[in-house]
Formats: structure tokens, C-alpha cells, sequence
């Protein structure tokens, strides 16, 4: 039986449904329309928050883990789509600081889009990236630390919200995931500045940021949910990050994908499409028999044919 407490806590949920609805809605009809063939190479990575390289920069224990990622991909001709939170710009205020700190990155990153292979998205904490000022002032141009003089980075890149894979199978929607969410998209604003001068100082105490979905089941499960929901409704895939929570169902039990972090403790995550398949894979620190450590590429689910998720 419905009290008179529980109906305002009901519309709220009803609101936010509706909200996000709207919010995947005004992101698919404004996405860039890309062209793919069937077999086509892709690797889909997101959330690095590549950052100072300072005591709460979580990207910087796998770094070496995303360069020798980036490198194999860039071998082997694959197209990268970054997908969002590449950057942490709320808990930092320098784009160019952060590229000076990982300019052996943002190298090979450079080497895929002179050669039309890089596309990139923004999400809450790298919303800069939406605005052309942004990206003209910070990545038209880097300094290369091994030629020692500044050089081409993204001259005229653009920076989208959305992308629109049109496949063969069928089509696959890219997002970041924090569209629709309170304090990640619409308070985007006011959030930022609490994470930079109040949850950031307060996590080196220990003390978790209540705004992130990462670590957050119960956010994390809502949108998951909002996404499924908005893939059945358009009949299509949907690659996102967001939640940092990898995920690559089986044909007929999910149409949702997502490629989880680059601040996975010990790891990173990404999404492969090659040859009409997909498939979940990790990047990690393994061990040889006599001891020697090197970077292993470990498949986690896959490769499962892309068409059989359209039926």
C-alpha cells in the first residue's frame, strides 16, 4: 500500500528516469555519424583520469600497461576510441601539465590520429573537451621530450559527446555514461569544484566522493539498467564507460558493452572489435617461468560474433 512518505521519494526515481531518458535521447540524435566496415579494426578504452602523476593520480601505476596497449593496437592497424574521462580535469586545473607528465602517451596518441585513427569523447571529468577553445589552446601542439621542440599533438581535433558506428551487424552507440546523472551532467559545474576543493583533499583521509559511480553499486546498477532499457528501444549495441565496470555479455543477454578503466588496480580493460567479433580483454603484469615480468594481453570473454546480438 502507497503512504503519502513514499510518494515524493517515487517521483524522484520516476524524475531521474525521465532525465536520463531525455539526456541519452538529446546525445544520439547530436552524435557524429562514422561509417565502419564489417571487418574493421577497433579498440574502444576509457577513464584513464590521466593526471599529475601526484599521490592521487590512479592512472600512473599503469601507464606502461597503456603504452605497450597503444603500441600493440597502432601495430596491428586498429582504430582507438577513447570514451571519455581521459583526463582528470576536475581534480586538476592544467591540460598541458598533464600532457608534459604523460607526453610518451599523448606521443602515440598523436601517431593514430595523423593517420585517422583517433576519435575521442568526453565525459564529466574531462567536459572541457567540449568546447573548441579548449582544445585549440591545449592540444594543437605538444613538446616531445625525446626531439626536444615543440611538435603537432591534435591540430584541429574535435572532441564528441557521442559517436554513431554504422556496421554492417547493425549500428553502436558510444557514450561516456554520466549523461542524464545529477551531479555528473546537468550540477556538472558544481560538482567539479567540490571534488577538486573538498572530496580530494578528504580522500587522503579516507573519505569517499559520494559523486562517482565507480565503486557505487547502486548507481552503477540504476544506469546500467537506464542503458539496456534505451538499446532495446533503438535497436542497437551500446559501447560506454563511466562505471569502470567491464562488461561484455553473451549474444542474447545484453545488447549493453562497457570497456571499464585504465585504473583498474594491477590492470586496464578495453573492447576489441575485429573481424565482426568483439571481445573483452585485460592488460596486466604477468610472469615467465624464470621470473621475468612482461605485459600480457588476457582474453575475458570473446570473441563473440557482433550480428548474433541484432537478433
Amino acid at each position: 500500500m502507497m503512504t503519502a512518505g513514499s510518494i515524493p521519494g517515487r517521483m524522484h526515481c520516476n524524475m531521474y528516469g525521465l532525465g536520463r531518458r531525455a539526456a541519452f535521447e538529446r546525445a544520439y540524435d547530436g552524435a557524429e555519424k562514422i561509417s565502419c566496415d564489417a571487418c574493421a579494426r577497433m579498440v574502444f578504452m576509457s577513464d584513464a583520469h590521466r593526471g599529475y602523476g601526484n599521490w592521487n593520480d590512479n592512472f600512473m601505476d599503469n601507464q606502461q600497461l597503456c603504452f605497450t596497449a597503444l603500441q600493440y593496437y597502432y601495430e596491428r592497424g586498429y582504430s582507438y576510441f577513447e570514451l571519455g574521462d581521459g583526463d582528470e580535469l576536475w581534480e586538476n586545473r592544467s591540460q598541458k601539465k598533464i600532457i608534459g607528465q604523460y607526453s610518451h602517451i599523448f606521443w602515440m596518441l598523436s601517431k593514430f590520429y595523423r593517420e585517422n585513427r583517433l576519435y575521442m569523447l568526453y565525459g564529466n571529468h574531462d567536459r572541457k573537451k567540449s568546447r573548441e577553445e579548449f582544445l585549440r589552446k591545449n592540444f594543437s601542439e605538444y613538446y616531445n621530450e625525446c626531439s626536444r621542440r615543440m611538435e603537432p599533438l591534435f591540430p584541429e581535433i574535435k572532441v564528441y559527446e557521442a559517436i554513431r558506428l554504422e556496421m554492417e551487424a547493425g549500428e553502436i552507440f558510444l557514450m561516456h555514461g554520466h549523461q542524464g546523472d545529477l551531479f555528473n551532467d546537468y550540477l556538472h559545474g558544481l560538482t567539479g569544484w567540490l571534488v577538486r576543493y573538498l572530496w580530494t583533499p578528504l580522500e587522503e583521509f579516507g573519505v569517499r566522493d559520494p559523486t562517482r559511480a565507480a565503486g557505487n553499486d547502486k548507481k552503477c546498477d540504476k544506469i546500467t539498467r537506464s542503458m539496456e532499457n534505451f538499446c532495446r528501444k533503438k535497436d542497437m549495441l551500446m559501447v560506454s564507460g563511466h562505471t569502470h565496470r567491464p562488461r561484455c555479455p553473451l549474444p542474447g543477454e545484453g545488447r549493453l558493452f562497457n570497456d571499464g578503466s585504465m585504473v583498474h588496480p594491477r590492470c586496464i580493460t578495453a573492447l576489441e572489435i575485429s573481424g565482426g567479433k568483439v571481445s573483452l580483454v585485460k592488460w596486466a603484469v604477468c610472469t615467465k617461468q624464470d621470473g621475468m615480468l612482461y605485459v600480457c594481453r588476457k582474453l575475458l570473454e570473446g570473441a563473440h560474433e557482433l550480428k548474433e546480438y541484432f537478433r
